[in-house]
């Protein structure tokens, strides 16, 4: 019988083993240490090359399964700046109801008045809509604020991007291909169109293409068929990765919309081991594994038997 990992166990044992210094393979820059809360396991000023982003890079504050994005990461919202909507993406933001942020009309929601209205609606995952609890991809960007790791494969035409959480593989094309424009695609992806290029030290993706139906963070904020997306990645020291992003989508957005700036940082690959191997795990959500299971301990004992009540404006 398929056995599956439990994650707490497996984030436990890691944690353990570095704080103590036992690492399987000892990284060059010495045991973990506390770090800016998160595990720093390599000294940040080793001499390092700019452009070298191979690797598992985590934004998580122990590293992988547990516990959130770490302190200096940023959150899982795409931005702490208020969206600037057209008529139309009103109507698709309010039609998402997210499960995750302060809970809809509850007294914490309450004493934020100064947050967006996104990040204070969060209604039980029973009467959400969120397509990924139907284990359905998260696309991008939301896929990259999730607070576990993910690993850049780096190929001489191309950089995958491969995330822990939902197993999911980008492809970022690095052979001079052109993007296509929004208007011309005939076939959106979960995962989009991506496209790569070195400006000096930073890779700056630029993406386009994505199905509609994905969110832009946990916080339910849409975006239509019509989305550019740029990512610029900066190696800032040997164990830091920078990440600014600017979303622009004359659909649902008035003007672009810039991004908290996000980072994530450098784990050796024997951080994360399970059955004696070490890697990302298969963190999927699979409906044969899930969907059975999560229902019913988790879904229906947060179901109200009331329908979902209406976002506030």
């Amino acid at each position: 019988m398929r056995h599956r990992p439990n994650l707490v166990d497996v984030v436990v044992a890691a944690v353990a083993a570095l704080s103590s210094g036992a690492a399987p393979t000892q990284p060059p820059g010495g045991p973990v240490q506390s770090g800016p809360g998160y595990p720093q396991v390599y000294d940040p000023n080793l001499p390092f090359e700019a452009t070298d982003i191979a690797g598992i890079w985590t934004p998580n504050v122990v590293g992988f399964g547990g516990g959130g994005r770490c302190r200096d990461c940023g959150d899982r919202g795409f931005s702490l700046e208020f969206p600037m909507f057209t008529p139309a993406g009103q109507i698709a933001f309010d039609a998402n109801i997210p499960s995750y942020g302060r809970a809809l009309g509850s007294d914490e929601a309450k004493a934020h008045p100064e947050e967006h209205i996104g990040r204070r609606r969060a209604q039980p995952p029973a009467l959400g809509n969120d397509l990924y609890q139907q284990c359905n991809p998260m696309g991008m960007p939301r896929a990259i604020l999730y607070p576990d790791p993910g690993e850049f494969i780096v190929m001489p035409e191309r950089i995958l991007q491969h995330f822990q959480w939902g197993y999911g593989l980008r492809t970022i094309w690095m052979d001079g291909r052109r993007l296509p424009n929004a208007t011309e695609i005939d076939l959106t992806r979960w995962w989009g169109y991506a496209v790569g290029r070195w400006d000096g030290n930073t890779l700056v993706v630029t993406s386009t293409g994505y199905d509609d139906r994905t969110w832009v963070d946990h916080f339910g904020y849409p975006h239509s068929d019509q989305m550019v997306l740029e990512e610029r990645y900066t190696r800032i020291n040997y164990d830091t990765l920078e990440l600014k992003m600017v979303l622009t989508d004359p659909v649902y957005y008035a003007q672009p919309w810039v991004a908290q700036t996000k980072r994530m940082h450098l784990i050796p690959r024997d951080f994360i081991q399970s059955t004696g191997w070490s890697g990302l795990l298969e963190d999927l959500c699979a409906p044969v594994d899930e969907v059975d299971t999560f229902n019913r301990l988790i879904r229906d004992p947060a179901g109200t038997g009331q329908p979902a009540a209406p976002p506030p404006r």
